[in-house]
């Protein structure tokens, strides 16, 4: 976290051109355990009888934390985040949606120059584009995250720019620990996982369906950590 010499007023623009990809990763390390011991623990829980199904455990995995994640509206496991700023979003403090606990340090910031290209990160101070006297301040210790550039602007803004449109690329690491997450979402992400495994069709209507996803949300819910 950087301090700034002011902060802005009460306009807060929700920054919506925001890419997340999942790192490589294993989703098995939910369990806080070897691969080995978490596909023993899935396997166990569908009832299959050899280890032929493993990799079809570990897609349905991946599908469950996707599920979870989109309950949750936040990033579980470690993420790479490209968020691209558009120039008027930088004069008022910036809401990074489904993004927490940014990796720090990690991020990088690139404006676009003149000719449309981005520059070096303006934050490392090894390259020649790096702005010494930036004043930033990133606040990730609540939700959402919030990023404000005080004087990014002055520095390298181009008021009749036409590449005001994605002016500022952040791209930085974000998420919860897999591992550290309570035990209600290791619990969740097996209901989830043994549904799909016995679900195999594109859509299943009925109670059980509606009862797996409540009982989910139950379990996700009194961990509180949304």
């Amino acid at each position: 976290m950087k301090g700034v010499r002011k902060w802005p007023g009460p306009f807060y623009p929700i920054c919506m051109n925001i890419k997340v990809t999942r790192t490589s990763v294993a989703s098995t390390t939910l369990f806080d355990a070897s691969e080995a011991t978490a596909l023993a623990l899935m396997r166990n829980h569908v009832r299959a009888i050899d280890n032929s199904d493993d990799d079809l455990l570990k897609v349905y995995l991946d599908a469950a934390l996707d599920y979870m994640q989109s309950i949750t509206n936040r990033l579980l496991g470690s993420h790479t985040v490209e968020v691209l700023v558009d120039y008027d979003e930088l004069k008022s403090r910036i809401e990074l949606v489904g993004i927490n606990e940014i990796a720090s340090p990690g991020m990088t910031a690139k404006y676009r120059k003149a000719n449309g290209t981005y520059s070096a990160d303006i934050l490392d101070s090894h390259n020649s584009d790096y702005i010494s006297d930036l004043e930033y301040l990133i606040i990730d210790d609540i939700y959402p995250a919030y990023i404000y550039f005080d004087n990014l602007l002055d520095k390298v803004g181009e008021k009749d720019t036409e590449f005001s449109k994605g002016y500022v690329k952040l791209e930085m690491t974000a998420g919860t620990a897999l591992a550290s997450l309570p035990s209600q979402y290791k619990q969740a992400a097996l209901l989830l996982v043994g549904h799909y495994y016995n679900m195999r069709e594109a859509e299943a209507i009925g109670g059980i369906t509606m009862e797996l996803k409540e009982g989910v949300q139950r379990l996700m819910s009194s961990a509180r950590l949304y």
